[in-house]
């Protein structure tokens, strides 16, 4: 199995990584973010939060996690920094 690795800008309103089923093992933060939590979801579902102001150099490991429709960062409208997510697309066609 080989791992993704996307930077997401947090300023951007709502970032959608991959938009199948997907393997989530974790998000390292890139850029110190600011006043305002990040929060990683499943489809529209919310499944782990970045908290506000999250340094850069911190790791945050989820499992690995399934998430069963899509992975999708939304943080807040105002957000600014820069997180990588680590992720597999369980489609086997698609990988």
């Amino acid at each position: 199995m080989e791992w993704q690795a996307t930077a997401v800008d947090t300023s951007t309103d709502s970032t959608t990584v991959n938009s199948d089923p997907t393997l989530v093992k974790g998000v390292f933060v890139n850029t110190t973010l600011s006043n305002h939590a990040v929060v990683i979801k499943d489809g529209s579902t919310a499944k782990y939060t970045i908290p506000a102001q999250a340094t850069a150099g911190t790791r945050y490991e989820f499992g690995p996690t399934m998430f069963a429709t899509s992975l999708v960062v939304d943080p807040d409208d105002s957000s600014t920094g820069n997180i990588t997510v680590e992720w597999v697309n369980l489609e086997p066609d698609k990988r």
